[in-house]
């Protein structure tokens, strides 16, 4: 049988008799709750899944001040309630001052107890995905916000809005830097699902054994450290949308079990037997080519045909030079916000250095050059001169081997290996496709002639 739903309500009252009426009452206002008598036990219940607290001040072993204090120090992101009797407004404010969110005298209004909690639970889920976003991308990333001033990306984003309204699987290629993750988020926030978590999944940040349990969650005891039960983003990503970035790099014994989430909408805990029903939109993002990946056996076919529905492929910065100056503006612009300071401008000697240069890095390299470009500057204005690094080179925007006529063929083939590299920021599959070979070759050509990382 499917296991019940993870608890996200805890209450804790020393009496029976409430608890039993504020469980049944949570019940029906559409909690899954769970009760304490007392503080030491609402600590030890709380779990992932938990959205908010609810805590009687007066309880015998740990009070509610204590565990108040537990709980702002070592679970800020979960919002707690708290009950204090009717002559007891000083103590009430005192939580407050201590990290409660709000709080609420004895005898108590159930419609205005329910509609705190809902209030605090809607916080937690900010809170929640807030704090999943910093831990997965760069705060200057996290941003819904997607520069279309091309054919290319006004199609891309056309798409995006019509893929946006489907629960089908979205797979997001181009190079690295493109904005997989912003076009990602976009889908999301354009969804019916745009209320509910947004979750990121970096597939090769984490030892194969780490990721299982960050995606899947594991049951107490499943192995060496697991001192609780622990769920996963699957489970975190309830009613939203899960981003598996990188999906590639996922490890070939993983990969079933992605798969049975795609295809039968279950999963189980590690150390668990018990089917979990999920209900998530998974969008997954990739710069390597799957074809090679799929002919070598370390990406199971069958799983890139369930999250590749609908592609959808970003071109490179360097095949949307209309872009360059919107992109730097809108994080110049971005970046004097954030300082509080006033806008920035770029003079024209920059701007043509920016529209001049190829961009391997993509969009992320610019936003890195424009924050950094900014910081240095003086008189609010980007000159050429605050362009620090390899924009100030000449530009190379084809692949040249001029010059080389009459060298061994042996160095030829590497000045062409290594130029075309370059050209596309490093991304093997689009070098390999460029020069005619397979990713497999240029892979051998590249360790034959000291050119691997």
């Amino acid at each position: 049988m499917p296991e019940q739903p993870p608890y996200n309500l805890i209450l804790a009252d020393d009496d029976r008799t409430i608890r039993n009426l504020l469980s049944l009452q949570a019940t029906h206002h559409g909690f899954t709750p769970v009760t304490a008598k007392n503080g030491t036990e609402a600590i030890a219940l709380i779990q992932d899944s938990v959205d908010v607290i609810l805590l009687d001040l007066h309880m015998p072993e740990m009070d509610g001040f204590d565990c108040l204090h537990y709980l702002t120090k070592n679970h800020p992101h979960i919002p707690v309630v708290v009950l204090s009797g009717e002559t007891d407004a000083a103590a009430a404010m005192k939580a407050v001052k201590l990290g409660a969110l709000d709080y609420l005298t004895k005898p108590f209004d159930l419609d205005e107890l329910f509609t705190t909690l809902r209030n605090a639970k809607k916080l937690s889920r900010v809170q929640r995905e807030n704090q999943s976003l910093k831990d997965s991308i760069s705060p200057s990333s996290a941003t819904t916000d997607v520069i279309a001033h091309s054919e290319q990306m006004t199609r891309i984003l056309n798409q995006a809005k019509k893929v946006a309204q489907l629960d089908s699987s979205v797979l997001l290629t181009g190079e690295s830097g493109t904005g997989k993750g912003v076009l990602a988020r976009y889908i999301h926030s354009q969804s019916p699902r745009a209320d509910m978590p947004f979750i990121t999944v970096s597939c090769p940040a984490l030892p194969r054994e780490l990721l299982e349990s960050e995606l899947f969650g594991h049951e107490k005891g499943a192995f060496t450290g697991a001192l609780k039960k622990r769920i996963g983003k699957i489970e975190a990503a309830k009613g939203g949308t899960l981003f598996l970035d990188e999906i590639g790099d996922l490890p070939i014994d993983l990969q079933p079990k992605l798969l049975n989430v795609l295809q039968d909408r279950v999963f189980q805990r590690v150390g668990g037997e018990q089917s979990i029903p999920c209900d998530i939109r998974i969008i997954t993002a990739t710069h390597i080519d799957f074809d090679e990946k799929i002919r070598s056996k370390d990406f199971r076919e069958d799983l890139y045909y369930r999250i590749s529905v609908i592609p959808l492929e970003l071109p490179a910065l360097r095949e949307r030079p209309e872009e360059i100056l919107p992109l730097a503006k809108h994080f110049l612009d971005r970046v004097s916000n954030q300082r509080e300071q006033p806008l920035t401008k770029i003079d024209p000697s920059a701007a043509e250095k920016l529209m001049q240069y190829h961009w391997p890095g993509n969009v992320r390299q610019l936003e890195n050059l424009i924050e950094r470009a900014s910081a240095f500057c003086e008189n609010n204005t980007i000159t050429a001169d605050d362009l620090i690094g390899k924009i100030n080179q000449t530009p190379t925007n084809e692949t040249s081997i001029t010059g080389l006529a009459g060298q061994p063929l042996a160095e030829i083939e590497k000045c062409a290996i290594q130029q075309t590299l370059t050209l596309y920021g490093g991304n093997k599959a689009k070098s390999a496709r460029k020069l005619g070979i397979t990713e497999k070759s240029i892979y051998n050509k590249m360790k034959r002639h000291g050119l691997m990382p």
